[in-house]
């Protein structure tokens, strides 16, 4: 027989096409982690006039000394000694471009899922920074360059701590290999304590990054962490509360007046997104405009974990 009506006859003259597109978005892998939980937070938003804020730290409390006397003190004076670090902000911004067809002819990418993604790229962008300080710390333990991580580097990294006097629970922030290297030297120890890992409870508690519990560490994984050493190693960190702190300008009252309401798309207090149109060449622009700074607060307060990248 001949002249059958195929599909592949018509997809030749047109009557059928190669493929139709769906509304289904599935996402792409990607390390979604947000470590500004591991972070303290200083509200700096009342200060004007520069783009830097210096925060004051204590003096540290002393034992007092026995007098030379039951009536006459003789004692001098003891320094009141404090010290301080320094936020400086700046504009990190990330932007994307959509033409009107690309909304008129439909499709699961549109712009609320554009400022979905720059939404998402808040937690990034200070996890980023975060991991890029890590090579600051004073202090590092690890088993030497190009050397996988083990238990008894994390065990280092812990004393190191404890040594300082670094109180609280710490967290442990590594690159997936060094998790991966930490855990399979686990399975090597005998009668090692319990890796407790992540359940669907902790997740929601503490994020995506939350890799589990061991010896009262909480353990984050991140591909933020840095490569040092001519890339041959990562730089991940055990630490304590007040090690890190980070600011994020709000800009509600401090632009007001510059800003047109209606030209802001989202705003997510901690940054906005805003409307750039492009009439001539009929195409939207969303930008996403953020002012944060993440310093080292106390630098005594962690310490690097170097092992093999």
């Amino acid at each position: 027989m001949a002249n059958e009506v195929t599909h592949a006859l018509l997809q030749t003259n047109g009557g059928q096409i190669s493929a139709v597109m769906t509304d289904m978005l599935i996402a792409q892998l990607f390390d979604p982690t947000d470590l500004r939980q591991l972070m303290r937070f200083d509200d700096l938003d009342g200060i004007v006039g520069s783009d830097t804020g210096n925060i004051t730290q204590d003096a540290v409390p002393q034992p007092a000394a026995a007098a030379t006397s039951e009536t006459v003190g003789g004692q001098s004076n003891t320094a009141y000694t404090t010290s301080q670090y320094q936020h400086t902000w700046a504009r990190y911004v990330l932007q994307y471009e959509l033409t009107d067809l690309l909304g008129i002819n439909g499709g699961p990418v549109q712009m609320q899922q554009v400022i979905d993604n720059l939404n998402q790229s808040i937690g990034l962008t200070l996890t980023d920074l975060l991991c890029a300080l890590f090579p600051a710390l004073a202090n590092d333990v690890g088993p030497g360059t190009g050397n996988d991580l083990t238990v008894d580097d994390i065990y280092s990294a812990q004393f190191q701590l404890n040594s300082q006097s670094v109180p609280g629970e710490f967290a442990c922030v590594l690159h997936p290999v060094q998790i991966n290297d930490f855990q399979t030297s686990l399975r090597s120890e005998t009668g090692a304590q319990q890796f407790v890992p992540a359940t669907a409870d902790m997740l929601a508690l503490r994020g995506p990054g939350f890799k589990g519990s061991w010896n009262g560490i909480n353990f984050f994984q991140s591909d933020s962490v840095t490569l040092v050493n001519s890339s041959a190693d990562r730089s991940g960190a055990m630490f304590g509360m007040g090690c890190f702190a980070y600011t994020l300008r709000s800009w509600r009252r401090l632009l007001q007046g510059q800003l047109a309401p209606a030209e802001i798309l989202a705003d997510f207090g901690i940054g906005f997104v805003e409307r750039d149109r492009d009439a001539t060449n009929a195409m939207t622009t969303a930008i996403l405009n953020m002012y944060p700074s993440v310093v080292e607060a106390e630098d005594l307060r962690g310490v690097e974990i170097i092992s093999d990248a």
